[in-house]
């Protein structure tokens, strides 16, 4: 689970945050397998120790397990990585990351093969237009897959806009994309299905907008637009190689 600069810790320990992330992880489970869909899980590396069980269960239902890093160094991400790789006996293939928070020869060097980009913002605003191209690309033999963005609306597919856009009109990102596009990246937070008491911080107001049961009912009705609309999904690493 990411940090935020701007945010208050609260009085919640690290076993209630586990206990509730592996709540979380459940529910989400049991809604993809409803539908019949597989995901990429990025899992935030300080985490990955904490929450092996929960990983063996992700990969046992034929998810991807990913990282997600919010700010840990080389060496870390590299040991967490043969750590995870042993104890799942799958590859790690993807980093998702701030843009160009590692370089891209750094991660190459640790066999990642792809990386999911979240583009740096200026300002801490949910809805902004994308600066960097939006197309799947390759550096350093890497695969480099930035954030989508609506070509109707001009709204990235990113956490923040899953969460607070009328899911009438997010549905309506989805189709028009896919007209000129053959994919659309769709991102949501594991936070977000939590409750304010829950979260280990205190987060703004229009960041707690929607979250806790209200996301998961806009996940439910994403997969059953998804399913009625017959738009195939894959895990990241399928869809790439």
């Amino acid at each position: 689970m990411p940090t935020y600069q701007y945010s208050e810790k609260q009085n919640i320990d690290q076993d209630q945050l586990i206990t509730t992330i592996e709540k979380k992880l459940v529910v989400i489970l049991q809604k993809l397998e409803l539908n019949g869909f597989l995901a990429t899980f990025f899992i935030e590396i300080s985490l990955v120790k904490l929450l092996e069980k929960q990983l063996k269960n992700i990969v046992y239902a034929g998810h991807e397990v990913a990282f997600f890093n919010a700010d840990s160094d080389t060496e870390t991400i590299e040991k967490t990585k043969i750590f995870a790789e042993q104890f799942l006996q799958k590859p790690i293939r993807g980093l998702r990351q701030k843009y160009h928070q590692i370089d891209y020869p750094e991660i190459k060097k640790m066999n990642f093969s792809y990386v999911s980009n979240i583009e740096e913002s200026s300002i801490n605003f949910l809805w902004r237009k994308l600066s960097s191209k939006t197309e799947i690309h390759y550096k350093n033999d890497l695969t480099i897959i930035p954030e989508s963005q609506s070509p109707y609306s001009q709204l990235p597919f990113n956490d923040f806009v899953f969460q607070v856009t009328p899911m009438r009109y997010y549905e309506s990102m989805i189709t028009e994309s896919l007209k000129s596009s053959e994919y659309v990246m769709i991102y949501t937070n594991i936070w977000q299905y939590m409750t304010a008491e829950e979260l280990p911080y205190k987060l703004p107001f229009y960041k707690r907008l929607n979250i806790g049961t209200n996301t998961e009912k806009r996940l439910e009705k994403l997969l059953q637009y998804i399913d009625e609309s017959e738009i195939a999904v894959s895990r990241m690493k399928d869809y790439l190689f």
